[in-house]
């Protein structure tokens, strides 16, 4: 089945909209939904860090109140007051005590709605009744009165514990005052301000269904403070847990919805017209393509059609509009023209390259010779067992091969590289015995990098010609690593560099050294020049007394 093939200009029109679309698209989900959750995200922090500290707060303002109940019954003021009733009868000596003692300790007390403390004892008609608030309200006074029985009632089995009531809306904290036989006489109840312990719960925002239970006691707090008792479990977004002087404190809520969209509209009126501004861009941007690119296109067609219909030297006269085509017509024109003459030149050409061809031929003879001739001498070395002659033909043999440079590689691996760098140093061992040392540190990734022929080797021998044999040995470091995006060749050496020194490199690296001056490091210099331009970067110093580096840096992402 033959497929239609579209033509160039749809497919291009076609990729044009998709690219141009989709990413807009894609651009503009993906920020919302990114900047949606990253507001989400911060807002959840903001949130839970909110509730710890408002937690926090809370916790400071019960510990607060259990601390005051405890200092009632430490203080031994009101036990004190019992005694001497018990010794005189006194029921309003005990009252007057007990309500002096109320004013002096929590008339000032915000935190409480009322302070008062009720006897066991049915014949003592002196219980005693503070309003923190410094007014009278004998609604709140009955209703103390009212639930003092059955707080009794609870705190006859609660010893020397605390207890949190929740009675008609009211948090009620008690505590029992034991006489000097551990025996409860009265207990002590407070009546919690829930806009003053709650408060900080108050300014936490996007929560609902805020409940607290303390000691087991579970109530939850609408907007405006209030208490009630605890609707129904629901499965909360968020809960904490807290421990107050031994009391447990859990706090839950859940989280209320969030439009993202809806809270910013200023956001989406930007986005909404981002895409907008997307479809007339879009035809403005078609139109640009076919005056640029689509009819420059069918220009060269044509004029390519006529070209292989036979009319060789056909040239296109129209205005090009733009300088990239215009240069492809003066480029088509100069290749219909040369086609003119291509068949006139084409047999002195077939001559030219059999010429070249033979010439090469010949250029292989004496190198093939060369190694033929090694090979012979190496085979001899090893019948006759000399391993160490056998050993340094085969580094001269492979010193030869990285010198004819027969595939015309302008590039090689590391690896390799190193091969021509290890060939050399054995002949040199070899020369100068054991006093000559060499270290090597080549980072294992980088060994099949791809770096310039014969870059590292040259560096080398500068090194064990100019220092490492006129000293009859010395160390030698190799070392390979990458640097970020560039390749670094690294060659340090036992050495001293003298004035003379310095000033004949200086004249190397900017080119104006003598042919016979340091040939090897000049050919390294003017090759990363030319290959590289000003990124590659030849460097010799002497880093500390008696060590010279020459390092050798360029990038490695370029192919030559």
């Amino acid at each position: 089945m033959k497929t239609t093939k579209i033509s160039l200009r749809t497919g291009l029109m076609t990729t044009i909209v998709i690219c141009w679309l989709v990413p807009i698209i894609i651009v503009v989900t993906l920020a919302g939904l990114l900047l949606g959750n990253s507001y989400r995200r911060s807002a959840q922090q903001e949130i839970d860090a909110g509730a710890e500290n408002a937690l926090r707060q809370v916790q400071m303002h019960l510990e607060r109140a259990i601390r005051d109940s405890k200092s009632v019954s430490y203080d031994g003021v009101v036990r004190s007051a019992y005694r001497g009733y018990q010794e005189s009868g006194d029921s309003a000596g005990l009252y007057r005590s007990v309500n002096d003692y109320l004013n002096q300790s929590f008339s000032r007390e915000e935190q409480y709605k009322a302070v008062f403390i009720s006897f066991w004892d049915d014949t003592i008609h002196a219980d005693a009744y503070l309003q923190s608030s410094g007014t009278t309200s004998y609604g709140l006074l009955r209703q103390c009165r009212a639930h003092t029985p059955g707080i009794l009632d609870v705190m006859a089995q609660a010893d020397t514990d605390i207890r949190f009531l929740l009675l008609d809306g009211q948090l009620y904290m008690a505590r029992n005052l034991l006489d000097s036989d551990f025996r409860p006489y009265a207990s002590v109840v407070m009546l919690l301000d829930p806009g003053v312990i709650f408060l900080p719960l108050d300014t936490m925002n996007r929560l609902s269904n805020m409940q607290l239970c303390v000691d087991g006691t579970a109530f939850s707090l609408d907007d405006q403070g209030n208490l009630a008792a605890a609707s129904e479990a629901v499965d909360p977004d968020m809960r904490y847990e807290l421990e107050v002087e031994g009391h447990q404190l859990s706090f839950t809520a859940s989280l209320t919805a969030y439009d993202f969209w809806a809270q910013d509209p200023l956001l989406f009126r930007a986005v909404a017209a981002v895409a907008l501004m997307v479809l007339p861009l879009l035809i403005v941007m078609i139109g640009l393509f076919y005056h640029h690119i689509t009819r420059p296109m069918e220009t060269l067609a044509y004029a390519n059609l006529l070209v292989q219909s036979g009319e060789r030297g056909y040239e296109i006269t129209q205005k090009p509009p733009n300088t990239e085509f215009g240069k492809l017509y003066s480029h088509f024109n100069a290749m219909s023209t040369e086609l003119k003459n291509q068949f006139e030149r084409s047999y002195l050409e077939q001559q030219a390259t059999q010429r070249a061809q033979i010439k090469a031929l010949q250029s292989q003879i004496n190198p093939h010779f060369l190694n033929n001739t090694l090979e012979i001498i190496n085979w001899e070395a090893r019948l006759a067992e000399n391993d160490r002659v056998s050993a340094m033909i085969e580094a001269l043999s492979t010193m030869l091969d990285a010198a004819l440079d027969r595939d015309g590689r302008t590039q090689i691996p590391l690896r390799e590289e190193l091969g021509y760098v290890d060939a050399y140093l054995y002949i040199i061992r070899e020369r100068l015995g054991e006093g000559f040392r060499v270290h090597k540190k080549i980072d294992e990734t980088t060994l099949e990098q791809l770096i310039p022929r014969l870059i590292l080797q040259p560096i080398v021998e500068n090194a064990v010609e100019h220092d490492i044999t006129a000293r009859h040995g010395g160390n030698l470091w190799v070392r390979a690593y990458r640097a970020e995006d560039r390749m670094v060749l690294g060659v340090e050496h036992d050495g001293t560099m003298t004035d003379a020194d310095r000033e004949n490199i200086r004249s190397l690296l900017y080119e104006t050294a003598s042919r016979g001056s340091r040939v090897g490091l000049r050919n390294v210099h003017q090759r990363l020049k030319l290959l590289y331009g000003g990124e590659g970067v030849l460097t010799i110093d002497e880093i500390r007394p008696g060590s010279i580096l020459a390092r050798v840096s360029f990038p490695t992402g370029r192919s030559l």
